[in-house]
């Protein structure tokens, strides 16, 4: 284990985001990364939206 795991671990800093999502929303036409709530991409206006599984 490095200093710095050690020094994470003794101070509590969580190694995840409690919010991470299992999935990644982006825009097909540009790549644009979007919410699970975007039904079309606010930057190209395409509705393509790509769900990946992480």
């Amino acid at each position: 284990m490095s200093v710095l795991d050690e020094l994470i671990d003794r101070i509590g800093i969580p190694r995840e985001p409690a919010d991470r999502s299992s999935v990644h929303y982006e825009c097909r036409r540009c790549g644009t990364t979007l919410s699970k709530r975007d039904a079309s991409c606010p930057r190209c206006g395409s509705a393509d939206v790509a769900a990946i599984p992480l």
